[in-house]
Order: C-alpha cells, then structure tokens, then sequence
C-alpha cells in the first residue's frame, strides 16, 4: 500500500560514511607535519612583532611629543606672574585647565581673544595666585564684543557681577602709538598652568613700508600688528603684546610650529581704544 511504502524508515546504503576531516587549523598538534609546526610557529613570531613594533612606536611618538613640549617650555622664558599683575588667567571651569591669558584695563574689566571664551564657562583669576583671596577667581557674567574688523581675530571684554577690584592690583594702558624701532615684549601663557607666564622678545614689523616675505589673507594692515624673529616660544591667541609698559597687541592665533620667518600677528589695540572706552569708561589710553 502507499501509506507503507512512505513511512518506511530510509536507511543509508551499506558501505557509505561520513569521515571528519581536519584542516590547519583543528589538526591536532602531534599530528601536524614540522612544516605545519614551522608555519604556525613563524605565524605567531610575525604576529607578536609586529603588535609589539605598534606598541613601541605609540610610546616613541608619545615621548617625542613630550620632549618636544617640553623643550619647547625650556626655551621660553618663564616669569612669575606677581611680576605682571596686569595680566589675567583664564581656565576653563569643568578641568581647571589655562586656557589663555587676558589684559586688565580696568578693575572691572578684562580684554581677551573671543576664541578663549568658546571651549565652555571659564574663570578669571586676577592678582597673585598666593592670594586665598584670589586663587578661585571669578565668573564670567559679561562679555561684550568690541567692535574691531581684523579678520585675524575677535576681542572680547570680560567682566564679572563679583567684586574684582580687591584682586586687581593694576591694570595695563592702551597704547596710543609704536616705535617700529624699539623692541617690544609678548607676555603669554606657558605650556602648563601654574604661577608663571612665558616672557619673549619680538621685533616689530611695519607691513606698510616693508614686505616680511609673508601672506595674509586679506589683511587690514591698519589693524594688524606683526612681530618676526621669535625663538622657539610659542605664541597663543590671547597672548599680549607690550612697549614701553603699554598694551598694544594681543595674539590672533595661536603658532606653535614657527615658520621660517618667524613671525606672529597681533590685534592692533590702538583701534579700539575708543571703543573700549565706550564699554568701559575706567578704561585708561596713552595720552
């Protein structure tokens, strides 16, 4: 009958059967040829080389960078910061880091390259960092744009609802005019926080009546202040550009790697001088 025929059990023909075959790699290792013991041997020799070679080469790149950093520190002259009470640190506040420093026109009020106020809130610390007074500085509660059209940078002025004159021991003048032919000084922050800035010479750069061998993008040369001849210090934005006791620049950007000229521009802050004033009336210029 069919219903016989389809529920009979279907057996395999006598003689057929399924055999495990092993491959490289589930061959027992007694039973591999030396040819396989060699290959895999010399496998994982290769392996762990090269793991290790990346490994070593991470910490080389890493302790280069260091030693670069820190080479860099030890070219720059670092001063205490109670010998500039004029200048202003500002860190972030989530990871206390320094992420620039400002000018103190007034007792109310810090001038700063807008790019510092941008990594999140930040905190002004005025006067000596010794001071309890002092050391945890105060909010940023105001900032307002200075109306300057250099296309390197933006100003910013800082001022806090805190009481900051009891931490504002001096504040810098502006600026009225540059002698080209004397030196002038750039007050910044050093490569790590603490109780020091970094202090270096620079020579100034007329652009109006000499060509340094350098581009800028559609420079405002009345506007721009440039400095060449810089040794292995960096410049970073918000740095300050001193003559004669006066502020008349503060850094556009940052340069860590220098070029072959050597050179740094600066926001001329003899421009604003009047819109300064109109923000801050205690802001004092020049005569």
């Amino acid at each position: 009958m069919e219903d016989d025929n389809n529920n009979k059990i279907v057996q395999d023909e006598p003689g057929e059967s399924y055999e495990f075959k092993y491959n490289f790699v589930n061959t027992p290792w007694d039973d591999r040829t030396l040819k396989s013991k060699v290959g895999i041997v010399t496998l994982l020799i290769a392996i762990f080389t090269a793991t290790m070679a990346c490994v070593i080469h991470n910490l080389i790149t890493h302790f280069d960078r260091s030693s670069h950093h820190l080479s860099e520190e030890t070219n720059c002259n670092l001063v205490k910061v109670d010998e500039y009470k004029y200048v202003a640190r500002i860190h972030l506040v989530e990871t206390q880091e320094l992420l620039c420093v400002g000018a103190v026109l007034s007792l109310t009020s810090v001038l700063a390259n807008s790019v510092c106020t941008k990594s999140g809130p930040i905190r002004m610390r005025l006067g000596s960092p010794s001071d309890p007074r002092c050391k945890k500085g105060f909010s940023v509660d105001v900032l307002e744009p200075v109306n300057y059209e250099g296309v390197l940078s933006k100003l910013v002025l800082l001022s806090s609802y805190e009481n900051m004159a009891e931490c504002v021991q001096t504040a810098i003048k502006v600026g009225n005019s540059v002698n080209w032919k004397s030196q002038a000084y750039i007050i910044g922050r050093p490569l790590r926080g603490g109780r020091s800035l970094s202090r270096q010479p620079a020579n100034l750069v007329d652009l109006e009546s000499q060509n340094p061998g350098f581009s800028l993008r559609n420079p405002n040369i009345k506007e721009t202040i440039c400095v060449m001849d810089l040794g292995k210090c960096p410049v970073r934005a918000g740095d300050l550009l001193v003559q004669n006791g006066y502020l008349i620049g503060l850094a556009s950007t940052s340069n860590h790697a220098m070029d072959q000229s050597k050179l740094a521009c600066f926001a001329d802050i003899r421009v604003v001088r009047k819109g300064l004033n109109n923000i801050d009336s205690d802001i004092i210029s020049e005569k």
